[in-house]
C-alpha cells in the first residue's frame, strides 16, 4: 500500500509538535531551522522514528538541511525513500 501524502505529513506534525509543546503555529512549511526547533537530539528523534513507522533506512547523504528544513521536506523524504524503486 502506497504511503499518502497528507497522513505522512498529519504523522510528522504530531511527532514534531509533541516535542516542541511550546511552540504553537507549527504547519507543513515552518522552517524548523530558522524557528529554532530542530536541533540535534530532535534529529535523531525525527530519524528514529520515520525509520521505525515506515522502515526506510536513512543515510548520511540524507541528513541535511535540505531534507530536514520543515515538516513538508521531511515528509518529501519519507516519500522517496519508501517508493518502489524500479
Amino acid at each position: 500500500m502506497a504511503l499518502q501524502r497528507a497522513e505522512v505529513e498529519a504523522e510528522i506534525l504530531k511527532f514534531v509538535a509533541s516535542r516542541c509543546p511550546n511552540y504553537s503555529g507549527l504547519g507543513r512549511d515552518t522552517d524548523l531551522l530558522e524557528e529554532e526547533l530542530l536541533d540535534s537530539l530532535l534529529l535523531i528523534d525525527v530519524i528514529y522514528q520515520i525509520e521505525e513507522r515506515y522502515g526506510i533506512k536513512l543515510g548520511g547523504e540524507h541528513v541535511g538541511p535540505v531534507h530536514f528544513r520543515t515538516p513538508g521536506t521531511i515528509a518529501d523524504l519519507v516519500l522517496s525513500q519508501a517508493a518502489p524503486q524500479a
